[in-house]
């Protein structure tokens, strides 16, 4: 009886580790926000950027970020312009083809920079 269990549990934890980082993945690129028109490039190595320029060469916002496959924290590194040392929260939904992602505001520890509204991001060509 015990092995059938073990043999269960050991599927179980291989699909959750396969969904969590297809999850990674489906956030990971380059995007542009459609209503302030920033780039976003969301690493896989956990680290993000956001810049005014598709080139990204003069980011002013930088940091960390975790993603569970709907939620998406960002928490900006003391080097970034606008709000450092602070994080910002949001729930993603994709569009069916993955190339769209909604954005709904949850949280934002930031004092004095209005970061909570919704928002729609549309991935750009690599």
């Amino acid at each position: 009886m015990r092995k059938p269990y073990l043999l269960l549990l050991a599927v179980l934890t291989l699909f959750a580790a396969a969904c969590s980082s297809d999850a990674s993945e489906q956030i990971e690129g380059k995007w542009q926000d459609s209503l302030y028109g920033v780039y976003l490039e969301i690493g896989d190595d956990g680290q993000f950027k956001v810049d005014v320029g598709e080139a990204m060469k003069h980011p002013f916002e930088v940091g960390d970020y975790t993603f569970d496959g709907e939620t998406l924290t960002m928490n900006t590194a003391s080097e970034s312009s606008v709000c450092p040392d602070t994080s910002v929260t949001w729930t993603v939904a994709f569009s069916d083809d993955g190339d769209q992602a909604d954005l709904t505001f949850v949280e934002d520890s930031c004092v004095g920079a209005d970061r909570s509204g919704d928002s729609v991001l549309i991935r750009q060509p690599s």
